[in-house]
């Protein structure tokens, strides 16, 4: 079986369309499912700095976050997009 190189669509969709230089915030849901609110976790936002394509369809997004203690790695699955580049 060879490894497939995955379309143009499906990258989007396993990026959940972010890039590198867009501003990323952790999403609603992630922040729901660790019992996290806007009271006990601070918002915060930061700016891709480089995708790492993973196997089976995992993306971790490297991001310099505009606050300190938030890992510098976060699986894009667990991002929003709150600002494109550009």
């Amino acid at each position: 079986m060879t490894p497939q190189t995955p379309n143009v669509s499906n990258q989007s969709q396993m990026t959940h369309g972010i890039q590198v230089g867009d501003t990323v915030a952790y999403s609603q849901s992630f922040l729901h499912r660790q019992n996290l609110t806007p009271d006990n976790m601070p918002i915060a936002q930061g700016k891709v700095k480089l995708l790492h394509r993973l196997d089976k369809g995992i993306v971790l997004v490297d991001i310099e976050w505009d606050k300190p203690g938030l890992p510098k790695r976060v699986n894009v699955k667990n991002l929003s997009c709150v600002g494109k580049s550009g």
